[in-house]
């Protein structure tokens, strides 16, 4: 028997991602949809959430969505709700012995999880992301595809860090930053700015 999971956000890539891992997708809830979503019913949006039976929220729920404040808040509003949580980790992702991941890791396929790795709850690596070694990445952070984080990187939590983008060694990336994609980060960014360019500088607001 297959085990089964909840989606909260309709999104494609994370329905391909589960049935990758062999899982069951009862259904999804979203705000934006209506009826089925790639062959998986939509069982309303957050609001119907608040009603759903115990046998349903015994089910694991998988947090889609890419942005880290949102998947934050998510997380505190089904936790509130009784909901549980699970990792969904993609069997073509390598993943060191020596990592630690927290609960509720999205991990896609063709990512790289080195030794000693510690992964916060609720982190978010998409396509190809390469974290090495003894690198930590905060909880609900998001790592875009491609992105290289090289060793002993320290990345705060609710930070994004785009695609294509490098993190020289030993740097830290406090919470709430953003790195643009792209960029090449050659010093520290401070806790909730946004960086880009090569080398990366801090992107000045407007």
């Amino acid at each position: 028997m297959k085990e089964q999971i909840l989606l909260v956000g309709a999104f494609h890539e994370a329905v391909e991602l589960c049935e990758l891992c062999g899982l069951e997708i009862v259904g999804m809830f979203d705000n934006a949809k209506r009826g089925d979503y790639c062959g998986y019913p939509i069982l309303g949006d957050d609001s119907s959430a608040v009603g759903a039976s115990d046998a349903l929220k015994r089910i694991p729920v998988l947090l889609t969505p890419d942005q880290p404040t949102l998947r934050k808040r998510l997380a505190e509003r089904y936790a509130q709700l009784g909901f549980c949580f699970r990792s969904v980790i993609s069997p073509e992702a390598r993943v060191s012995k020596s990592a630690v991941l927290g609960r509720a890791a999205f991990i896609q396929s063709g990512c790289n999880v080195s030794a000693a790795v510690r992964l916060g709850d609720f982190v978010r690596l998409n396509s190809l992301a390469n974290v090495m070694h003894d690198s930590v990445v905060g909880a609900f952070s998001t790592v875009a595809p491609n992105a290289v984080v090289l060793g002993k990187v320290t990345i705060g939590e609710e930070c994004y860090v785009g695609a294509n983008c490098t993190i020289l060694p030993g740097l830290e990336v406090q919470s709430g930053a953003v790195v643009g994609a792209g960029a090449v980060v050659t010093n520290p960014v401070a806790r909730g700015t946004t960086v880009v360019g090569v080398p990366a500088r801090r992107l000045e607001k407007l």
